[in-house]
């Protein structure tokens, strides 16, 4: 059967390409994307899957942005003669990843209660950061150092963990728990999440 291109109404022409083939081979008409033999990437028009033209993450990445997180107590504010806190982030899309320091060289009080920093941006839900280590410079010894932000939130509770008796809690970080802090000690923290809208 010979068919006349001609003789094919629009909708006919548009039923017929709805229809056609799809991943049946390099030269199907339709392609979905994957990793399959015959689908393809985003951006690409070569069908193959296996050397189509990919998205490289070198294209999401921006450059490291440092930030001067804020940070103290939910009780007596600590003092400092000068920069004690650094910090940086990435984003990439509705994600970033940060890093904070916390330096206590120029520290002239540690306050008292819950230290807390502030993160670049909100996140868009609540999450738990256990990507931070505090080192008790004196006595060469490192401590677990978590971190909460709640939902719609920037604000970074810190905690860290202790033992009670035979049962390990997280408690909030402050002078004195998990150690009496001195200007030698210094603490990090990172972690990657959702931001907000």
């Amino acid at each position: 059967m010979v068919f006349n291109p001609n003789e094919f109404t629009s909708e006919q022409v548009n039923i017929l390409h709805l229809n056609s083939d799809k991943d049946a081979g390099a030269g199907a008409l339709h392609h979905t994307l994957g990793l399959g033999p015959t689908q393809a990437s985003p951006g690409s028009h070569r069908h193959n899957g296996r050397d189509s033209y990919r998205i490289d993450m070198g294209d999401l990445s921006t450059s490291e942005v440092d930030y001067t997180p804020e940070g103290g107590t939910d009780g007596t504010q600590p003092t400092f003669s000068g920069p004690a806190i650094s910090g940086s982030f990435n984003r990439f899309g509705n994600m970033v990843h940060f890093s904070i320091a916390v330096d206590f060289d120029n520290i002239l009080t540690f306050g008292t209660g819950q230290y807390y920093l502030t993160l670049p941006y909100s996140a868009r839900v609540a999450y738990q950061f256990r990507d931070g280590c505090l080192h008790d410079d004196s006595a060469g010894i490192e401590y677990h150092i978590s971190g909460h932000v709640n939902q719609g939130e920037d604000v970074l509770w810190l905690f860290t963990t202790d033992r009670q008796g035979n049962r390990v809690y997280d408690f909030p970080f402050e002078q004195g728990e998990p150690v009496t802090l001195t200007a030698a000690d210094n603490f990090h923290i990172a972690g990657t999440y959702e931001i907000e809208g």
